[in-house]
């Protein structure tokens, strides 16, 4: 009896026995002499775009448990204060205690990966700005350049890491534009040609050596003509074409209060060869 008393005893307090705990995982302790900063693109040399799309990485090349660097999904339900309904929700049964140990769970996560929360110091071109990032995930960012040289900087404090670009960027506007435009619906054979003051000619798809470009569309452009006088011809076309007439039009310094705009119309027979347009000139 009594032996059979002392079994049950043991029986009941080994299931009464709490289970034990995992044992805490360590906390990591990066060494930041090993980081390195990534940023794309490399910004450098001369641009035409003033808007730059900026991604920027911490890396921890000994990262015990590198994160998944993937764009993180906006969810109405993240947003503080968001309104919550309740339907479509399945009842909550846990307990007490495990919805405390969940917590506790979230808390001890939140301490691990704690060495992960970084925030840069940004300069750029005098400007001085904060960017929150975390290690491992790249952060996006937009900035907008000056036209002229433009200087980024940007530095991790903890880590001393640093990174120092400079580029250029210039956004002129086009000062010439020669367009061809038929006239009375009219189809002329042959193309435009634009005889710089240098010499140079564009024609079809070729841009000069001072820049200037004419379309295959028709289209004359140059940012900053040379000054001097620029001559307009049309070639001849089809020989087996009808007459036709071509309207062109130059204009320099469109919407400001040096604008100057040129038209000439031609009667043009198929083909009679490069025939002159007209000229005009472009001051320094």
């Amino acid at each position: 009896m009594i032996l059979a008393l002392a079994l049950s005893a043991a029986v009941l307090g080994a299931q009464k026995a709490p289970k034990p705990k995992p044992a805490a995982l360590a906390a990591y302790a990066p060494d930041l002499k090993q980081w390195r900063m990534e940023l794309s693109p490399d910004l450098g040399g001369w641009s035409s775009d003033r808007t730059v799309s900026l991604r920027v990485k911490l890396v921890d090349p000994k990262d015990p448990n590198p994160p998944k660097d993937e764009p993180r999904r906006f969810d109405y339900e993240d947003e503080e204060g968001s309104y919550d309904s309740g339907e479509g929700r399945e009842e909550d049964t846990r307990t007490a205690e495990q919805l405390k140990q969940v917590r506790l769970d979230r808390e001890a996560e939140a301490a691990r990966n704690a060495w992960r929360q970084r925030t840069l110091k940004v300069w750029l071109n005098g400007a001085t700005l904060t960017w929150s990032v975390q290690v491992g995930h790249s952060v996006n960012q937009e900035i907008t350049a000056q036209n002229g040289e433009n200087r980024l900087e940007i530095l991790e404090p903890d880590s001393g890491l640093r990174v120092v670009r400079s580029w250029w960027v210039s956004t002129a506007r086009t000062r010439l534009r020669v367009v061809s435009i038929q006239a009375q619906d009219e189809y002329a054979s042959g193309s435009l040609q634009v005889l710089e003051p240098d010499g140079a000619v564009a024609q079809g798809g070729r841009r000069t050596p001072s820049g200037g470009m004419l379309r295959w569309s028709g289209e004359y452009t140059h940012e900053t003509p040379p000054p001097g006088t620029y001559t307009l011809k049309w070639t001849g076309g089809w020989r087996g074409g009808k007459p036709a007439r071509v309207r062109v039009e130059a204009l320099l310094d469109g919407g400001t209060d040096q604008e100057r705009r040129w038209t000439w119309e031609r009667l043009i027979l198929p083909g009679a060869g490069p025939v002159t347009l007209g000229t005009f000139d472009v001051e320094p």
